[in-house]
């Protein structure tokens, strides 16, 4: 299985785009107000500084996983520890993103179809292309998807250039202050940090050495992007009603009209939406799968798919309702532990520690 640079890059940018778009604005808004486009370029530089912490470590051994570069820097034990904390966060954001796919389309198109149909739907494609494609199929069908959701966002944005009213974007800082602004920066951070499982993707690229630019670029094009986003949400909805909503993007296209012809843009949102969930659940149930098969030691990572799927797919029905699915999940746990932990402290403790051990060993 081998994905080339440029795979490597559709799949980080999609994994970022497209939920940050959906999910992260609601929380950005209520904290930081009209500033919550400020917060976003905090939220930029907090996922660029993850990007580069994540290129440096695999950098260090760049033909191993994660799985395996953890316990060669740590020791096989507290490896293993570093290890279990991330299968955490893989086995968890699976159920939580076909939870919150399944009552997004429940809400906007399908309000009288079971969750269980959406859920095992989308689970049996998301198998297939897994099972049958592994990493390299998931990059080649990146590859395609990534510059049609890429065209969609910027149809939607000029489409409601009309809409602006750029008193919308005032006062600047006198409504928020830099705590506000900060703690605006997190949710959208967390979801634009998804740099940080590139240390499972790339042993697979054609030259693991080279695929630094373009996990650095994936993240700064999907930052600007989701930035360019929040200016036209405040200046088209405004502040006091997006931060009423949970879904502020997909409320912004249903104003867009064109010359009174065009209305109602909200599918493009939709398919955004279901494009960038297919992709980040392939991508997570490949890690999680192939991620498995080696700290367990099982020769064919394939086999593992058959026991997750299942697990993953009963979970996906304990939260209660969309409250409990997103914002309960992204406050108590995405935000407060897998950002500061997962994707900056333990790998900047492993980059510490592998160039320590590096220098010792002088090579």
């Amino acid at each position: 299985m081998k994905v080339s640079g440029i795979q490597a890059f559709w799949m980080i940018t999609i994994m970022d785009i497209g939920m940050t778009l959906l999910m992260t604005f609601t929380p950005g808004l209520q904290a930081a107000k009209q500033d919550a486009w400020v917060s976003l370029l905090v939220a930029g530089g907090i996922a660029l500084l993850i990007a580069v912490i994540t290129t440096k470590l695999v950098l260090l051994h760049p033909e191993q996983t994660f799985i395996q570069f953890s316990q060669t820097i740590m020791g096989k034990w507290l490896g293993k520890i570093v290890v279990v904390v991330y299968f955490v966060q893989w086995y968890t954001i699976i159920p939580i993103v076909l939870r919150q796919l399944t009552d997004l389309l429940q809400v906007l198109l399908l309000p009288k179809t079971p969750s269980i149909y959406i859920i095992l739907v989308m689970v049996l494609i998301v198998i297939y292309v897994t099972y049958s494609g592994g990493i390299d199929g998931i990059g080649r069908v990146s590859e395609i998807l990534g510059p049609l959701i890429f065209l969609m966002v910027l149809l939607v944005l000029i489409s409601s250039v009309p809409n602006i009213q750029w008193k919308r974007l005032m006062p600047f800082y006198a409504d928020s202050g830099m705590a506000a602004i900060v703690k605006g920066s997190l949710p959208s951070a967390s979801y634009l940090g998804h740099a940080v499982e590139f240390f499972m993707i790339s042993p697979f690229l054609f030259t693991p050495r080279k695929g630094s630019p373009y996990v650095i670029w994936a993240v700064a094009i999907a930052s600007f992007f989701v930035l360019l986003s929040i200016i036209m949400v405040i200046l088209t909805v405004g502040v006091n009603l997006s931060s009423k909503m949970w879904y502020p993007f997909f409320e912004m296209t249903k104003k867009i009209s064109i010359f009174g012809f065009i209305e109602n843009l909200d599918a493009l949102a939709v398919v955004i939406w279901i494009a960038s969930v297919f992709v980040k659940l392939s991508i997570y149930l490949f890690i999680a799968s192939y991620g498995t098969a080696q700290f367990l030691q099982v020769q064919n990572w394939k086999n593992m798919i058959w026991f997750i799927a299942p697990v993953v797919t009963a979970f996906a029905f304990f939260p209660q309702n969309v409250s409990e699915a997103t914002g309960n999940y992204l406050n108590n746990y995405w935000v407060p532990f897998v950002l500061p932990v997962n994707m900056i402290g333990l790998p900047l403790l492993l980059l510490i520690v592998g160039k320590i051990r590096q220098k010792n060993s002088g090579y």
